[in-house]
């Protein structure tokens, strides 16, 4: 079916038009020339793209010019990987908007290359992009306009020379929803290489570092106001993720970035795996134990619920300070009491109306779990409702008059001079994804008094 397109006699009579303040009368014109629906609210969303004059179909982006410059410019360049090749030049022809533009960048544009840290299935780096990610079409000079010297983030894969089709449609998920209106999923500018592995490398938006490290250096600075914004925005994050009817799969406080402050960014959605794993091994489970809910750990697939226990776990994380388990050793005997009921412990006292929450979140019983609607709408309203005389106000005073006197607590006061946290985690404990393989567990029965019985195979 060809694109619908406004006429030459349409174009001539609205181009000189400002579509964000259209007075009465071209209000009336542009309802009586335009007359399918899509093209009149692009018009007046977006106005007219300056070139060919056809409606954007974002904020200055117009996709059929768009597509010719990129259509053009597909030989000028190759990743030397067919698939790689393909799927970049496909999420360009698709693109929107500029966010989700997807880049072929020859490894040479990138300076101060700083190793950063080491994941699961990856090596993050550190880098400055000199010519930096696409923000607009420049007509006057016919080319691309760029924000030049741009800080990233690059994530080595590893064994990527042999990167599947799979892996890379996950990374098209993190396009889709980076360009999304919360703004709390990293962003993903494109593709390069490794010139001494040939591994391949995901470039990406720059933060100072993980929420876990953000806890580390700031807690004891934190009061519950900010606390409980940092949940809000989180939630918003993974709403975003939800709402397209995506997973996240590997929701920890490793894979939530932080400026420092009391926001906070989603990363590596979808993409807790080996980059060259097939989709015949993907009944294998991955992911950080402690943050991986039970029936999950029993043989089940990741669902929406088994995010949300997640989220259980990271907001836990993010009242007390410490990390989940950071004590005793992430291993098959932990991963069975998960299976049996236990949950992370902490002397810290948290408001009862927050602790309610995160219970829910990782109640046993996934259909008793909140889903992230439901939970961005309770933290938004106890934010919200942050005075002298709410509910919650209350409760915080409680709680911060608990933790000020409890000489168990192992956690400072914020009203102390420094703000680093201190805790001793066992040399067994692990905070990367992994291939979580139990292969001594079956499966957990449940009793008829509720608990559970291990069945194991001789």
């Amino acid at each position: 079916m060809d694109e619908i397109k406004l006429s030459d006699d349409v174009i001539e009579q609205i181009k000189d038009f400002n579509h964000r303040f259209l007075i009465e009368e071209q209000e009336l014109l542009i309802d009586k020339l335009i007359l399918n629906e899509e093209l009149k609210e692009l018009y007046k969303e977006y106005g007219l793209c300056n070139e060919c004059k056809q409606p954007n179909i974002g904020h200055f982006y117009c996709k059929s010019c768009n597509f010719k410059r990129f259509h053009q410019n597909f030989k000028n360049w190759t990743s030397g990987n067919h698939d790689v090749d393909n799927f970049t030049q496909n999420t360009q022809l698709k693109a929107r908007k500029f966010e989700e533009i997807l880049e072929w960048i020859e490894h040479k544009s990138f300076i101060n290359v700083k190793y950063l840290a080491e994941g699961g299935f990856g090596t993050v780096f550190k880098a400055i992009w000199e010519d930096g990610f696409i923000g607009s079409w420049d007509s006057e000079k016919n080319q691309w306009h760029r924000l030049m010297h741009k800080e990233v983030a690059l994530k080595c894969l590893h064994n990527s020379q042999n990167i599947t089709t799979e892996f890379l449609r996950e990374i098209e998920l993190l396009l889709i929803l980076a360009a999304n209106k919360s703004g709390r999923i990293i962003r993903c500018y494109g593709i390069t290489k490794d010139p001494i592995t040939n591994n391949f490398m995901i470039v990406m938006e720059l933060k100072k570092g993980s929420l876990r490290q953000h806890l580390d250096k700031d807690f004891n600075s934190l009061d519950w106001k900010k606390k409980l914004y940092m949940l809000q925005v989180i939630s918003f994050g993974l709403e975003d993720i939800h709402s397209n009817g995506f997973i996240h799969h590997d929701f920890h406080c490793g894979n939530i970035l932080s400026d420092f402050n009391d926001k906070a960014f989603i990363t590596d959605v979808g993409l807790c795996q080996p980059a060259n794993m097939k989709i015949s091994q993907e009944d294998n489970t991955f992911g950080v134990l402690p943050y991986v809910a039970p029936e999950v750990l029993r043989g089940g697939v990741y669902t929406q619920v088994s995010d949300i226990y997640a989220f259980g776990i990271v907001a836990y994380e993010i009242c007390t300070g410490f990390p989940p388990y950071h004590n005793v050793p992430h291993d098959e005997f932990l991963a069975l009491k998960i299976c049996e009921g236990l949950r992370p412990e902490s002397n810290y006292k948290i408001p009862n109306l927050i602790f309610d929450i995160i219970n829910q979140c990782w109640d046993e019983d996934s259909l008793k779990r909140p889903n992230v609607v439901e939970l961005r709408e309770l933290f938004r309203k106890m934010y919200n409702d942050y005075n002298e005389d709410s509910v919650i106000n209350k409760q915080i005073k409680e709680a911060d008059e608990i933790n000020s006197k409890s000489s168990s607590s192992t956690v400072k006061s914020p009203l102390l001079s420094t703000s680093t946290l201190s805790y001793t985690t066992h040399p067994q404990a692990s905070y990367t994804s992994r291939l979580l393989s139990f292969k001594n567990l079956s499966k957990l029965k449940k009793t008829d008094d509720n608990s559970f019985e291990l069945m194991r195979i001789d």
